[in-house]
């Protein structure tokens, strides 16, 4: 983990976002970059070189998760980047009845390396990205804050801007999500049809709004934390999950749940 709210080093600076690096039998992988070159620092002192990653995916069009797309691009100058194009579209997050934009750079999408994805898009046999979660069950309430602006108009954001990526070794398959914003359950639903055995999931649950500082209700942490743990995958937390939501849910779902900071490295 580069960039977490948590870290579990000193020297690793903390920030609200995520970025994660990921190494398979065949790619160098980032996912996210968060707000800005935070990522390539806490990489540097790692001992990680960005430069040899192969492919950068970019799960939302939130600032959180995008907003280092020009930092990483700049830096590394071969990598292909994978996002949806909606991505770029204008998006908002209201706080105390103000419109904050929390938009991408709109003018990186002409660059040549981007590949616009759909649906569900196969980079090759280890990579696959899942978008369009048909699945509506246990749904966040602070994701109702987040709008799009569509036709000059601010509408509820439907996070069709939103991708997860599904990795797949040998005889496991591996899920990591950027905000979960489409209900991480259902997330988990969309990837279980597309591999027999699904070991872990790593990402945000989107149970607490930062601004507000507003939790999810306990009744529907709980009830995710039940229903997660009905299926097979162990689940790694991060980001805008909260701590407060991870204690909720590690009291279910005891080590099947972790929480994973910035400077922690797993191996699976």
């Amino acid at each position: 983990m580069l960039v977490e709210n948590t870290s579990s080093n000193p020297k690793i600076k903390a920030r609200h976002g995520l970025s994660v690096y990921i190494k398979t039998n065949k790619h160098e992988i980032l996912f996210d970059t968060a707000w800005d070159d935070l990522f390539l620092r806490n990489a540097e002192f790692l001992g990680i070189d960005l430069k040899t990653v192969d492919t950068l995916v970019i799960s939302h069009g939130h600032s959180d998760h995008g907003k280092g797309l020009r930092d990483f691009m700049a830096y590394n100058k071969t990598a292909k980047v994978y996002i949806r194009e909606s991505a770029f579209d204008p998006h908002f997050i209201k706080v105390m009845g103000i419109k904050v934009n929390i938009g991408l750079d709109v003018d990186l999408m002409s660059d040549p390396r981007i590949v616009f994805t759909n649906g569900v898009h196969r980079i090759d046999d280890e990579l696959l990205l899942l978008s369009d979660v048909t699945e509506k069950q246990l749904l966040s309430e602070t994701a109702k804050k987040l709008l799009k602006k569509e036709n000059g108009r601010f509408v509820k954001d439907d996070f069709s801007h939103e991708q997860n990526l599904l990795i797949t070794e040998s005889d496991h398959s591996i899920l990591f999500a950027g905000c979960a914003h489409s209900g991480i359950y259902n997330i988990v639903c969309s990837a279980q049809r597309q591999c027999i055995n699904l070991i872990a999931c790593i990402g945000g649950f989107h149970l607490y709004n930062p601004p507000t500082r507003k939790y999810e209700s306990k009744e529907l942490i709980g009830a995710l934390a039940n229903k997660l743990n009905e299926t097979p995958a162990r689940f790694y937390t991060c980001h805008c999950t909260g701590q407060k939501a991870y204690e909720i849910m590690r009291n279910i779902m005891g080590e099947k749940v972790s929480y994973f900071s910035a400077g922690t490295s797993l191996n699976l």
